[in-house]
């Protein structure tokens, strides 16, 4: 995993300079042009996955209303166990089996977007508790895919 650290000069940080950051859904922050996908997230943390790779990106700054903009919005439980569609697509592929262990880096899912097949990774570590999608289902934005136990 690549880890970026930011840190902010307070002579030069300017916070409207700062690209913007927008939430879609407690998955996926744009910043600027550049969309995200949040594996993890923790104050002054975020784990994020842009192009099939990993990246953990800290930031440091005493500028509350900076740090307000990029918090990301809070997951309940339920939600880290779960696996939703990022986008609308076709499931091309299940790779998991109900009971089976799997961890952050075990890809569970293929799915295909705009001629584009997309692997999806467990939500968390855990076993496979239901499997709500099967190969060639078409499905919505946010729609759950899996849950583990």
């Amino acid at each position: 995993m690549q880890r970026l650290r930011l840190q902010a000069n307070l002579l030069r940080f300017d916070p409207a300079s700062a690209p913007p950051v927008r939430w879609e859904d407690p998955w996926t922050v744009w910043v600027g042009p550049v969309r995200f996908f949040v594996l993890e997230s923790r104050p002054g943390r975020l784990q994020v996955r842009l192009a099939e790779r990993l990246l953990e990106v800290e930031w440091d700054t005493p500028l509350h209303a900076y740090l307000k903009r990029v918090t990301p919005p809070q997951r309940s439980v339920a939600q880290e166990r779960e696996l939703r569609a990022p986008m609308p697509g076709l499931v091309r592929e299940v790779r998991v089996q109900v009971g089976q262990t799997v961890t952050p880096t075990t890809p569970v899912l293929v799915l295909e977007a705009m001629k584009m097949e997309n692997l999806l990774f467990a939500p968390a570590e855990g076993q496979v508790a239901e499997i709500l999608v099967a190969a060639g289902q078409p499905v919505e934005k946010g729609a759950l895919l899996l849950r583990l136990a």
